[in-house]
């Protein structure tokens, strides 16, 4: 499967970078070749594996075409990290990581990420880059 980071992903990529959420290493080692399993999507055994991937809920609904990577412990802060990833057309397009912190900071992010698979659906929005 073809995967494209959109400009949400590489926005968030850099903030969460420049937070020293994680550090480089961290992204290169850990996080980048966890990613490049959608390539194998979904037969990779990883994608069975609810703690690191699930649909995408909002409010008790699942999002349509939409999914989470999960990572816990990352970074010196320990925190959870999340990937929405919606997969639309055989293709998995990368959306706006986040740290999770609380209920209301993942709702907000879902309802970001709902707004984001809507616009990918419509060709409406900007590709930074295959991996």
């Amino acid at each position: 499967m073809d995967i494209v980071i959109t400009e949400w992903a590489l926005d968030s990529y850099l903030d969460l970078l420049h937070g020293n959420v994680f550090a480089r290493d961290e992204y290169k080692n850990d996080l980048r070749p966890a990613v490049l399993k959608l390539r194998d999507y979904p037969k990779d055994p990883v994608f069975q594996n609810s703690k690191f991937w699930s649909p995408a809920v909002l409010m008790g609904a699942v999002i349509s075409c939409g999914f989470k990577m999960k990572w816990h412990q990352v970074g010196n802060g320990k925190v959870q990290l999340r990937l929405p990833v919606a997969i639309v057309g055989g293709t998995a397009f990368l959306c706006c990581a986040y740290v999770k912190e609380n209920a209301a900071k993942e709702t907000k992010a879902l309802i970001r990420f709902e707004q984001h698979v809507e616009l990918i659906k419509k060709s409406k929005h900007t590709e930074r880059g295959r991996l």
